[in-house]
């Protein structure tokens, strides 16, 4: 038991960002889903002073805010976060072990943020917001957040710039269609495994392992093509048939550029394994990465990339 417990800290060493390696002991599930709750009803609100318990989440001095793998002050106006976001759709994961969680937001088009300031020359509209939140519990203060690392896409950015104005309703209906209830704990997979198919998948799509023969074997370095397989890349639902994988239409990195800069949370409940990643395909853009995992194979991947100019692309 020792050894397996041992195993398993020195792997998630190699995935989590540095300012969570501290941090290892197993964090009681429903107070990361409470704080969770309440981060996602301060984001909706904005971060205004305010005395509700929603602001004093993110209030901390110390709190370490990434936006687009930028630091960035959390309350400033650079921050997208300093005014209220509209939100049409939710979603979160909850990781015990590594107490932290994934949100992913998806905004109407009502929303009052959908402009970065004159100065970062955006205009496009917010489409999606996600994050992965870092907590430390401790008995005088509770459950609070000691980072939170944030990716943003907009109108525009890599797949989503059809140019249509019903690209939002596009973006949200996709996001829905898919099934990410609780599995059963026969169909739950250990954590290893979520992270062996995260890190295939990634190696594959950037180019890092031979893709030919992935792509014919249906494996490789953890990864398992499940069928059918489901994958939203931006805006561009791909669907395959019953008897095709994901590695349908993907557009694989040629040259090794590679995914880097990976930091991962996991929920074996339902299979899931978000990355915030740089995209060496769309020229290291910020991006962000969701896969589910049913019995060891990939059922469904999402991938948002910032590649405007929130992000380090001025197009795709």
């Amino acid at each position: 038991m020792v050894t397996i417990t041992m195993h398993l800290l020195s792997s998630l060493l190699l995935v989590l960002p540095v300012h969570v390696q501290a941090q290892q002991a197993r964090c009681q599930w429903s107070s990361l889903r409470s704080a969770t709750d309440l981060v996602l009803e301060s984001l909706a609100a904005g971060l205004t002073p305010s005395d509700n318990d929603g602001e004093a989440i993110l209030s901390r001095p110390s709190l370490a805010y990434t936006q687009n793998f930028v630091p960035t002050p959390i309350s400033s106006p650079e921050s997208i976060l300093s005014s209220p976001l509209s939100v049409a759709h939710t979603h979160s994961i909850i990781d015990q072990d590594a107490c932290a969680a994934f949100i992913k937001l998806v905004l109407s088009s009502t929303s009052t943020n959908q402009t970065q300031p004159a100065a970062a020359a955006v205009t496009a509209p917010l489409l999606l917001v996600a994050a992965q939140i870092h907590y430390l519990y401790t008995p005088s203060l509770g459950t609070t957040v000691t980072a939170l690392d944030l990716v943003s896409v907009r109108q525009g950015d890599w797949k989503l710039d059809n140019g249509s104005s019903d690209a939002l309703t596009a973006l949200a209906g996709a996001v829905q269609r898919e099934d990410w209830s609780a599995l059963s704990r026969d169909s739950q997979d250990a954590r290893a495994v979520l992270e062996g198919v995260a890190r295939g998948y990634l190696d594959f799509l950037g180019g890092t392992t031979n893709a030919s023969v992935v792509a014919a074997s249906g494996s490789a370095g953890g990864l398992e093509w499940g069928r059918p397989c489901a994958r939203l890349d931006g805006g561009v639902y791909v669907d395959v048939r019953p008897d095709e994988s994901c590695v349908v239409g993907v557009d694989v990195g040629r040259g090794g550029e590679g995914v880097t800069e990976r930091r991962l949370v996991v929920d074996e409940s339902i299979g899931a394994a978000s990355v915030l990643a740089r995209d060496g395909r769309l020229g290291g853009a910020p991006s962000v990465f969701e896969l589910r995992v049913v019995n060891g194979k990939l059922r469904y991947v999402q991938e948002f990339a910032a590649t405007g100019p929130s992000g380090t692309r001025t197009g795709s």
